[in-house]
């Protein structure tokens, strides 16, 4: 292969410096020495010397095209292919009535033998013992492929400056399939791919029986021959042959000794197999007009598609006037040079592409059916249905294309997030907008399936019931938060207990009490608000006395009766018993009893003078453990908690994937309600 370009030509050069070139005869050249022509507006390519007499040099060779020297590919590919396999072939290059040399190549070894007609110049002969191997553009009729099973094709792909083979078998109803040459095989049936050991495994397996086994009962012979004669002319109309529907019209007509009711069956067979052949004749006509109508207006693209269908569908039986007009075809593409062809070959191509598109769009549609919303979940495939319905083009209908252009829309505003909410309360409500009532599932409200049952609840449904969650848990927390104020802006007033009639110290007002210690501290704590008790008291005292908000006793936890956490019983005690704590006197001795109250301590002990400095406390008795809710500075979980979305008790997965924000977020708020 020369190079086409410029600078691609100057490093050809460089390379073959000390080589010669000739006009190969096997290419049907004239076998005189070529040289190298370089330009800058066109492309480079081999030119012949001379002649040394000054006229112009006069070759045979027409076609300069990569595909001009297929038969050469072929040769080499399949010497190298038989050599693997331990053959060593023969080759030929045959001209029959002549046909151009490279139109068939004979491929000949010690068992067994392949002829590959690379063009339509030699008809293909199927029973001489020589397998043919045809082009893509060779023709093949339908009864050929019944009666066969599956033929065998070839073609040629550019890699670089190669040529690759591939081979594809061709069965009845069945597209071609292609592999590679050294994924075939000859056997015994002669050259195998993958694909014929599926069509022979499915050609013979014994078919299943259609009824159970039993004592069959006998029908006279010409009965037995109607009804098959009826099966052979179904099956004749439905793989659309027209010589094997006219054979077994011929054959119910020749048929005498049916009864009466029969016949009559068989008559209005025979009707309705006439009234189909004259609808193939007639297609068969308009097929043939349009073939000679683009031969005249010279439209390559349509002559190639016209005569591909004419070797498909009207290979055999062709009057006079079809042959001259498939001739005259024929003639006409075989003489296009190279670029149109080429053009025609990528307009195909194009078309076959196209084709592939429309099948796509119309399975991706079919998977579509079932939702009327563009979730995450479905942006692969309508990422490729798009795709194939910009390739597919005018090939779709017009319903296909409007079903393309809502999932276009929907895919413009960007994929919608499917809520998830428990069936059992959205149920509870209509739908705005499928307009479901209460207690009936939503339904599908766009496209082919519309007002059949949707999978999930509308988003719209579901909105409705997480809003009214959100307004709940706010406004609990609003009368959480102006309860915890009052609480805190509440300033406790105990009274003191009466003194006994002998005693004659009276008691001591409680705001003139010493402001140091733990009395200090609660004073602080009254005016800075920010402040948490239970920061302010160490954990040791939280249960020392009872609490008078709940009435439990000491060494108890407090009941949770404002759901502060999960569980029975508060994790942290009410604020009235650490308040209660705050306003004691603390300093405990080894033989003191951890119940007794400031009160009682002050009649038996006399209050130190505010000159006078306290004593140090005594070190704090190790006491035994005392039953509690956790620490103070824990952190919950989103697993110790109950899913308000999906009710999943603690220590529960949520389902059906989790865990829910919602969750996540109760945790948060049981975490922030013990720091403050």
């Amino acid at each position: 292969m020369l190079p086409m370009e410029a600078i691609e030509l100057d490093a050809f050069r460089r390379v073959h410096e000390d080589d010669t070139f000739w006009c190969g005869t096997l290419l049907g050249g004239c076998g005189g020495q070529l040289t190298t022509k370089l330009y800058t507006d066109r492309a480079c390519h081999f030119a012949h010397h001379p002649d040394p007499d000054g006229l112009p040099h006069v070759c045979g060779r027409r076609s300069h095209g990569v595909d001009s020297a297929d038969h050469l590919y072929v040769r080499s590919a399949a010497a190298a292919w038989l050599a693997g396999r331990g053959e060593q072939a023969t080759f030929e290059y045959t001209r029959t009535e002549g046909a151009p040399i490279g139109s068939v190549v004979d491929v000949r070894w010690r068992h067994g033998a392949l002829r590959v007609h690379l063009d339509q110049a030699v008809t293909p002969v199927w029973d001489d013992g020589v397998e043919p191997v045809l082009g893509t553009m060779v023709p093949v009729d339908r009864d050929t492929l019944i009666r066969r099973w599956y033929v065998h094709r070839i073609r040629l792909n550019s890699v670089g400056t190669a040529r690759h083979v591939q081979i594809g078998t061709e069965a009845f109803a069945r597209p071609i399939e292609w592999f590679a040459l050294n994924e075939c095989e000859m056997t015994e049936r002669g050259l195998s791919t993958p694909a014929v050991e599926k069509i022979v495994q499915a050609r013979t397996a014994p078919r299943p029986s259609l009824w159970s086994p039993g004592k069959a009962r006998k029908v006279p012979e010409p009965e037995a021959r109607a009804q098959a004669l009826l099966r052979r002319l179904v099956y004749a109309r439905r793989i659309e042959s027209v010589p094997a529907v006219k054979q077994v019209c011929a054959d119910i007509e020749d048929l005498t000794g049916v009864d009466e009711e029969f016949q009559e069956q068989l008559e209005a067979a025979v009707r309705h197999a006439r009234v189909w052949l004259a609808e193939q004749d007639e297609a068969r006509r308009k097929l043939f007009d349009n073939l000679n109508t683009a031969v005249e207006e010279q439209k390559p693209g349509q002559v190639r598609r016209l005569l591909m269908r004419v070797n498909a569908t009207a290979a055999e039986e062709r009057t006079d006037a079809e042959s001259a007009v498939y001739e005259r075809a024929t003639t006409y593409f075989n003489s296009l040079d190279d670029l149109t062809r080429d053009a025609v070959e990528a307009e195909a191509d194009t078309e076959k592409e196209a084709h592939k598109a429309a099948a796509r769009v119309r399975s991706a549609l079919q998977r579509l059916r079932g939702y009327d919303a563009y979730t995450p979940g479905l942006r692969p495939q309508v990422e490729e249905l798009v795709r194939s319905a910009a390739l597919a083009g005018e090939l779709l209908t017009r319903g296909e294309a409007r079903r393309v252009e809502v999932w276009k829309k929907r895919a413009t505003r960007g994929p919608q997030e499917q809520l998830h909410v428990a069936r059992r309360y959205w149920i509870q409500r209509s739908c705005p907008r499928c307009n479901a009532e209460q207690g009936k599932d939503c339904v599908l409200v766009e496209g082919p399936n519309s007002g059949k049952p949707r999978k999930d609840g509308h988003n719209e449904r579901l909105q409705l019931e997480l809003d009214e969650r959100k307004a709940a848990q706010k406004e609990a927390r609003q009368q959480k938060t102006a309860q915890q104020k009052v609480e805190t802006s509440a300033e406790p007033v105990q009274s003191a207990p009466e003194a006994p009639e002998h005693e004659a110290s009276p008691p001591r007002p409680l705001q003139e009490r010493p402001q140091s210690g733990r009395e200090g501290q609660a004073h602080a704590a009254s005016k800075k608000t920010a402040a948490r008790l239970h920061h302010q008291v160490p954990r040791g005292d939280w249960y020392r006395m009872g609490c008078p908000r709940c009435h439990v006793g000491p060494g108890k936890l407090c009941e949770n009766d404002d759901r502060v956490g999960p569980s029975a019983k508060r994790q942290l005690p009410h604020d009235e018993r650490l308040r209660r704590v705050l306003q004691s006197d603390d300093r405990i001795g080894p033989g003191e009893q951890q119940e007794g109250t400031r009160d009682e301590r002050q009649h038996q002990v006399p209050p130190p003078a505010r000159a006078k400095a306290r004593p140090p406390r005594p070190r704090r008795i190790e006491r035994e453990p005392q039953e509690t809710a956790g620490s103070a500075a824990r952190t919950w979980h989103a697993k110790e908690v109950t899913c308000p979305k999906c009710q999943a008790r603690p220590n529960s997965p949520c389902t059906p994937h989790g865990p829910h924000q919602e969750r996540v977020e109760w945790a948060k708020e049981f975490t922030r309600k013990l720091w403050g």
